[in-house]
């Protein structure tokens, strides 16, 4: 563990956010629980409905140890249909109200692309905005970040709408193309005044298998760009595929993957096992 704990100290500088007035250290480990309340999200298991539900899920995910609840009302799985606006709304009615008031200590992430979603959630108290899309799916998202200058996961995919798990990349190399794609959207959300920003490399959009894995395998090169990096890897495919199991048997996969990311430096980890996560913190302190 030792080693860890000196790549951590070549690749971490304190860096905090500024979340409705409140500084955040986003050097130090966090864990961000996935809260689906989606009927089709790829992990069965992660999947709740109902309020009781949802408010249950949320309570075990922070007893757990999360920091964050990053909820999403529509699936982001390739293949998936893309949901309106309007039934996003529909699924977070009372949602996020009722998790600020039961769990008013907990960071709250909203998992969207459309502007209009990320403003209902931001009058009803959200604290980030969590957008697979770069702010490419729907032009008005960026507007809604200038008006209000709440931190933003900027995700690094070239993909569309239609095509969400094919490589799309521009420029040779995957990590090329990851630091010019980041760096132009960095300099947009900044124009737009946003400079609190998380980056997520986007592990299974717009990337084939063995680009996800290389991308994996580098991305302390993406620490130039001086943001905290969040890690999305939980049960994906890019496990699955490797493993040849379903979402299901991946935890043991996707602790691994957590563990490597850890050693180059990423602090912000989604998943949907939190108590895994948090035993990989206590782990590597060691």
């Amino acid at each position: 563990m030792g080693a860890s704990k000196e790549l951590g100290g070549v690749f971490q500088k304190s860096r905090f956010l500024n979340i409705k007035g409140q500084l955040h250290d986003f050097s130090q480990p966090k864990i961000m629980g996935i809260l689906n309340i989606t009927p089709d999200s790829f992990y069965e298991k992660s999947r709740v409905v109902s309020i009781d539900d949802i408010l249950k899920k949320a309570a075990q995910m922070i007893s757990e140890g999360a920091d964050i609840l990053d909820i999403g009302a529509s699936s982001t799985r390739p293949g998936a249909a893309i949901n309106s606006p309007k039934e996003e709304l529909a699924r977070l009615d009372q949602t996020i109200s009722l998790l600020k008031k039961e769990f008013p200590q907990t960071l709250i992430s909203l998992d969207t692309y459309y502007g209009e979603v990320a403003q209902f959630g931001i009058d009803q108290g959200i604290d980030l905005i969590n957008d697979i899309s770069a702010g490419q799916f729907d032009p008005t998202l960026f507007a809604v970040l200038s008006r209000h200058q709440i931190p933003y996961v900027l995700n690094y995919n070239r993909a569309t709408p239609d095509n969400k798990a094919g490589s799309c990349l521009q420029n040779k190399g995957i990590v090329s193309d990851a630091l010019s794609f980041l760096s132009q959207k960095i300099a947009e959300l900044k124009a737009h005044g946003c400079t609190d920003i998380i980056i997520d490399p986007g592990f299974g959009f717009g990337k084939t298998l063995e680009e996800n894995h290389e991308l994996l395998q580098k991305i302390e090169h993406l620490h130039i760009l001086g943001a905290p990096l969040l890690i999305g890897v939980s049960r994906k495919s890019m496990i699955t595929k490797i493993l040849n199991c379903a979402p299901l048997e991946a935890l043991n996969g996707t602790s691994i993957l957590h563990t490597l990311a850890y050693t180059k430096g990423a602090r912000i980890f989604r998943a949907h096992d939190c108590a895994t996560v948090k035993e990989l913190f206590v782990m590597m302190r060691h």
